[in-house]
């Protein structure tokens, strides 16, 4: 119960679903996630970890603030800490682990063909592809590590309402990183990773104005 109830309030946090800022109603939420007190606080401690939530004493608990500018400084750690990530993974990726790549690679390019336009599924495979890379890196603190920046960039976009990565302009960049894999270069790797993460900033860039570098609110509608 406490490993569902995580999942589905990092969902609704990430998607800004949740307004930044806002208390969080443990009541309310125990009654909507169909979950005791004790479960309810042990995934709200994991969501303290991961810096989506905060807690003040006597006050209780709260959704954690972002901004537009939160994306740009997750970035800056994520271009140092995931190129790491991929010169290490194009060393010890296994085979199996190549086999889920090309599989996952193959779903987006599905996936793309078919027209899907839902965010939730863009988001998934990305965030896929980089927990996957992660994993084949055979660093628990880095995976750990990743997990929580790419929620928290994430967020960042859905917060501030920039446009988020949609697969069909990032196929050939994960095709360039799952061949950089396969061949076990880690200097190739490291530049598809690059890249990719240079091309989802410019993305960014493109639409946004200095106004909208500020602390971002979202109206909250709750958790499904």
């Amino acid at each position: 119960m406490s490993d569902l109830a995580y999942k589905r309030l990092r969902l609704a946090i990430i998607r800004a679903e949740m307004a930044p800022g806002s208390a969080i109603e443990e009541a309310d939420l125990m009654k909507r996630l169909k979950v005791g007190r004790t479960p309810l606080r042990e995934a709200l401690l994991r969501l303290t970890h991961e810096d989506l939530v905060t807690v003040a004493p006597q006050r209780g608990y709260f959704v954690s603030s972002t901004s537009a500018t939160d994306f740009f400084h997750l970035n800056e750690f994520r271009m140092v800490s995931e190129v790491l990530v991929c010169r290490l993974a194009a060393v010890r990726i296994s085979a199996a682990e190549i086999e889920d790549f090309a599989a996952l690679l193959e779903e987006a390019r599905q996936g793309v063909k078919a027209g899907r336009g839902d965010h939730d599924w863009h988001l998934g495979i990305d965030e896929r592809v980089h927990q996957l890379t992660a994993k084949a890196a055979g660093n628990p603190y880095l995976a750990q590590t990743l997990v929580r920046l790419y929620a928290l960039s994430v967020r960042s976009l859905y917060v501030s309402k920039i446009p988020i990565t949609l697969v069909d302009d990032e196929l050939e960049n994960y095709a360039g990183l799952f061949e950089a894999l396969k061949a076990r270069d880690p200097e190739r790797a490291a530049a598809a990773m690059n890249k990719h993460l240079d091309w989802s900033i410019l993305k960014v860039l493109r639409p946004i104005s200095p106004g909208r570098m500020v602390e971002a609110t979202s109206p909250a509608t709750g958790v499904a």
